[in-house]
């Protein structure tokens, strides 16, 4: 161990003045308070955008295959054979979408009809209906009900199948799933033409890969949006929102780091004589300059160090309580977990020892400027 590394460990256990401990106290404590609360906002961030992707796409097509006119696809199970070979792609379903009115005992609400695919066993002019949208209307299992659609605006008769329930406000309030042949029923159809593919891939990440594979294949006749494209906004902002709450927030560990500097000013106020003493017997400025800046940089750690575990025990106690419960009709979601990332948390570390390092430094120099002959003149 070098004799800067000992000298900062003494002074660093040392007992001090009243200002100087004071100060001591407030800089550990007020970088520990805004490294926690770093932690806290970055793993909530990350937590309602990965609560949000993942109930995305576990009810929304990874891809989505539209005519650039807008018509049905009339070919679809050809298209469906031939992308199904295709690398990264599990499984493709037609689908089509619709604006309906549906019609309750008591209340009429507006929803969408969406051809439910493989996800619900219903058949004939059974439905399933978003548990939000049911509770609305007032309707159970083995209710009946009617539904009025754009293109036919005769009231047609449905039954109550069952509801399911995302963990998305908009959806379970809005979504109605019906078979393909119950969807050509209520538009007077007798065969049922998707408008538009659905299509799942094995890795979410490699859906614009994927996306550009399939506009090669299919040409200038179609036009393919993946989740990434369609939900662009929605992430940016979230994203935006993290970078935006890292950098105010970070401003709290910048003015903490500023009583590292008060304290070290101090202490090599306190520390004169052993400094002259220090230079006397031939310590070098890099010495000096190295003992203040290692004994800054252990207040620092120990202000990190219990940021990052108050920070993390906040993210614990916040999964095991809920604590963040939110109103689902404006934010989609009923509740944010908290999702710590170890890039976070190191980058989050890596911020606070960088300013810590920083507070350091002029302290350290003032103290490497010291003069041996006026401090032991004056002793």
């Amino acid at each position: 161990m070098s004799f800067e590394l000992k000298l900062a460990l003494k002074y660093f256990r040392a007992r001090r003045k009243s200002l100087a401990r004071f100060t001591s106290v407030v800089a550990i404590v007020g970088i520990a308070v805004g490294g926690a609360a770093l932690i806290i906002a970055q793993t909530l961030a990350k937590g309602f955008q990965d609560e949000m992707r993942d109930k995305i796409l576990a009810n929304t097509a990874h891809i989505s295959i539209f005519h650039m006119d807008g018509g049905e696809i009339s070919n679809w199970q050809d298209i469906k054979n031939n992308l199904e070979k295709t690398e990264n792609i599990k499984e493709v379903l037609p689908m089509s979408f619709e604006n309906a009115l549906v019609i309750g005992e008591n209340e009429t609400s507006y929803a969408i009809l969406k051809v439910q695919g493989s996800k619900f066993k219903i058949q004939g002019s059974e439905i399933a209906i978003g548990a939000k949208l049911a509770e609305k209307l007032n309707l159970k299992i083995g209710d009946s009900a009617e539904i009025i659609t754009l293109e036919n605006q005769t009231p047609q008769k449905i039954k109550i199948a069952e509801t399911f329930e995302t963990g998305l406000f908009d959806y379970d309030s809005t979504w109605i799933y019906v078979s393909p042949e119950n969807f050509a029923r209520l538009h007077n159809k007798q065969v049922f033409t998707p408008a538009n593919l659905g299509i799942s891939v094995k890795d979410i990440y490699k859906s614009n890969e994927t996306a550009n594979k399939i506009r090669t294949e299919l040409g200038e006749n179609f036009k393919i949006v993946d989740w990434q494209e369609a939900n662009r906004p929605l992430f940016a902002a979230l994203s935006l929102e993290r970078k935006v709450s890292l950098a105010i927030i970070s401003l709290i560990i910048f003015i903490a780091a500023l009583n590292i500097t008060t304290t070290l000013a101090l202490l090599v106020n306190e520390r004169r004589l052993d400094i002259a003493v220090l230079r006397t017997c031939g310590a070098k400025t890099s010495n000096l300059i190295k003992i203040f800046l290692l004994e800054g940089l252990f207040l620092g750690f120990v202000g990190i160090f219990c940021g990052v575990i108050l920070g993390l025990l906040a993210c614990f106690a916040g999964n095991y309580f809920k604590l963040v419960s939110i109103s689902a009709e404006v934010y989609s979601l009923n509740y944010i977990p908290f999702h710590p990332q170890i890039s976070n948390i190191l980058l989050i570390i890596l911020i606070a020892f960088a300013v810590c390092l920083g507070a350091c430094v002029y302290p350290a120099f003032k103290a490497s400027k010291i003069k041996p002959s006026e401090n032991l003149r004056l002793q």
